[in-house]
């Protein structure tokens, strides 16, 4: 009764490998197109790195932006890894069909038919590498490149996800909770990437690889700290880890490749940066009176989504007054609460009334922690409440008489102090040209 059972099985395993054996075959199939469609898709990655990067300077507190600064270039460098690896597994993989393809048609390298003289072919074919050793080489790199980058997507995605999370926790809680039970994961976290930094140096070292005492707990650490890191993915991270790991011997030039191909991901990371935000997030950057920044004048930058700094409408002015903008941030808040205060209804006034105070309250805060100057003199500006007519930001926008700019280069100077944390200054340089008839 029991032999039929075994045949099926048997059957049923040979189904399976053939199956496997086919679709290892064919993948080039669905790699290519797979990652054509990745590219594409990779490549717009690189806004959503950006609208996370402009959502964490509206949204975090400022003493928090190194750590957005960490998510969002970590992201930007995963992102940049993934467009390098599909790029270059996209070409490698249309090489590897050309050889293919040259391959049927001449299987083996000519010597009698060769346009050359016989020893010049034996001495450069001598140097050459088989041409199925190239198709397999070209081949398992290409899916090497796949499990690889979308290993690394993985990793990012959640590790991203989870301290985002972590971190509208802490902002939740820090009024009602003490700090140090706040920052209890983060420091178990830290704690556990240590353990495992040291365990895995000494249970590398030659004397240490046999110790069962240390081989068993680099085990457990590396499990523990992958169950927190990564979550419900820890296994499939470790998988594809795992298995570039114990075949490292084997093929030390595949993994090498793979590695160069990071380094070519960082340098794409290098360049992109520049696109976005992201330093503005660590370091404040210098505006000097005597250059203009595209980003000052809506002319200049009208399709510009998110603005970090004032705007005026053009670096020229022809006899109009000046138009000033200044974004205001929802994180903005927390100074102006400890600044300024908060608004207090008055019960005897009605609820519209109340609200016309209140508005009018806020609107002076905004005033308060703003100082503008034209020419080095403060000017007194009655701001307004404000979207942006292309990025839709909150700010404040309020207007400077042509009465008060002088012929040729004038200077606006724009600080925003928010408390003893940062203070901003920016220096908008631009020329006034003013109309016929108006006497200076």
């Amino acid at each position: 009764m029991s032999q039929p059972t075994e045949t099926s099985q048997v059957l049923e395993n040979k189904k399976t490998i053939k199956w496997l054996q086919r679709l290892k075959d064919e993948s080039w199939e669905a790699e290519l197109l797979v990652s054509a469609i990745a590219i594409f898709g990779t490549f717009q990655l690189f806004g959503l790195v950006e609208w996370i990067t402009n959502r964490y300077i509206e949204l975090l507190p400022v003493e928090q932006y190194k750590y957005g600064y960490f998510i969002v270039f970590m992201g930007l460098l995963a992102v940049s890894i993934l467009v390098s690896m599909f790029v270059i597994h996209f070409f490698l993989r249309a090489y590897w069909i050309g050889l293919v393809g040259l391959n049927s048609v001449f299987p083996e390298y000519g010597v009698e038919d060769s346009a050359y003289s016989k020893i010049y072919t034996e001495k450069i074919l001598g140097i050459l590498p088989k041409q199925e050793e190239t198709i397999q080489k070209v081949d398992e790199l290409c899916s090497v490149i796949f499990s690889a980058a979308f290993t690394i997507l993985l990793i990012y995605s959640y590790l991203a996800l989870t301290l985002s999370i972590y971190m509208l926790i802490y902002n939740l809680l820090s009024e009602y909770v003490n700090t140090y039970i706040l920052l209890a994961p983060a420091v178990l976290i830290g704690v556990l990437l240590v353990f495992q930094t040291i365990f895995g140096i000494i249970g590398n070292l030659k004397q240490f690889k046999n110790n069962v005492v240390i081989q068993t707990w680099l085990f457990k650490v590396v499990k523990w700290v992958s169950m927190v890191t990564y979550g419900p993915l820890y296994k499939y991270l470790l998988q594809v880890s795992m298995v570039f790991g114990s075949n490292f011997k084997k093929k030390k030039s595949l993994v090498y490749l793979v590695l160069l191909f990071f380094v070519s991901g960082m340098c794409v990371a290098v360049v992109k940066v520049n696109d976005t935000n992201i330093f503005y997030l660590i370091k404040q950057d210098v505006h000097y009176a005597d250059q203009m920044h595209l980003s000052y004048y809506y002319d200049q930058n009208p399709d510009n989504f998110f603005l970090v700094t004032p705007q005026i409408q053009s670096d020229i002015i022809e006899g109009k007054t000046v138009k000033l903008f200044i974004p205001i941030f929802n994180n903005e808040r927390n100074y102006q609460d400890n600044a300024c205060g908060e608004y207090v209804d008055d019960k005897q006034q009605q609820m519209v009334k109340n609200k016309i105070l209140a508005r009018k309250f806020y609107l002076e805060r905004y005033h308060k922690y703003h100082t503008v100057k034209l020419n080095g003199a403060i000017v007194n500006i009655n701001f307004l409440k404000k979207n942006h007519q292309t990025s839709e930001q909150f700010g404040m926008v309020g207007f400077i008489d042509k009465e008060l700019l002088q012929k040729g280069k004038n200077t606006i100077e724009v600080t925003k102090t928010l408390g003893d944390v940062r203070e901003y200054n920016w220096s908008i340089p631009f020329y006034f040209q003013p109309s016929s008839g108006i006497s200076q």
